[in-house]
């Protein structure tokens, strides 16, 4: 399961909090709202600086969207390169992982595709064509049992993106609706069993849960 990258010197340090805080700024207010000194303050850097790391504002747009759906493909390619289906569970539990590490980066998305930004076909084309067709991959392929028709399988597997990714991008929203935080550690281990359990019932042959099970023993 790839981990985030840790930071192993100052330099990488400080891309990392950049990247951290073009993240937060973006998904705010979108690329064209959003100004080079504003990020450089909140990094606590200067502008020239910033420009040293990423040559421009649309570089940096892009480092940041890369940086965030990288790991998420490769997590995915881990279970299609013919591992056991009981990784399952670790799959649910890496991207929720990943996800709660950079919370800003599923409204980033939203917002671009909301609001059609220019970076909308590279977001489509990069990232999550291969994304929606390793799902579908997924649905079809470990010898896992459902009932879905090879047309229901576009549907399909856009509602597993929009579970995944909405519970982080509608964050606010869920918090004023269900008055608690649902990036608070405890509400995350709640999502996470649940799509653990959504995984179980969409495909009857898998059983995630005890795999959860098991893990959880282990731990104690």
């Amino acid at each position: 399961m790839p981990e985030a990258a840790v930071a192993t010197s100052p330099s990488e340090a400080t891309e990392q909090r950049i990247l951290d805080s073009a993240e937060l700024l973006f998904a705010r207010r979108g690329l064209r709202g959003t100004r080079v000194r504003e990020i450089a303050l909140a990094a606590g850097v200067s502008a020239g600086t910033l420009y040293i790391y990423f040559p421009s504002k649309t570089a940096l747009y892009q480092a940041v969207l890369d940086r965030g759906l990288r790991p998420v493909a490769e997590i995915l390619d881990e279970i299609g390169c013919g591992r056991p289906t009981a990784e399952l569970g670790t799959l649910i539990e890496g991207l929720l992982r990943h996800l709660a590490a950079h919370p800003w980066l599923s409204r980033l998305i939203y917002m671009e595709a909301i609001s059609e930004g220019p970076f909308l076909a590279h977001l489509a084309r990069i990232w999550f064509r291969p994304l929606l067709e390793r799902m579908g991959q997924l649905v079809k392929g470990g010898g896992r049992r459902h009932n879905w028709p090879d047309d229901e399988l576009p549907m399909l597997t856009a509602s597993i993106v929009q579970v995944v990714f909405g519970h982080f991008a509608l964050a606010p929203l869920l918090r004023e609706a269900q008055g608690r935080d649902p990036l608070s550690p405890e509400v995350l281990r709640e999502q996470t069993r649940f799509l653990i359990d959504y995984f179980d019932r969409l495909f009857p042959d898998h059983h995630p849960r005890q795999d959860a099970k098991e893990k959880d023993h282990e731990r104690t």
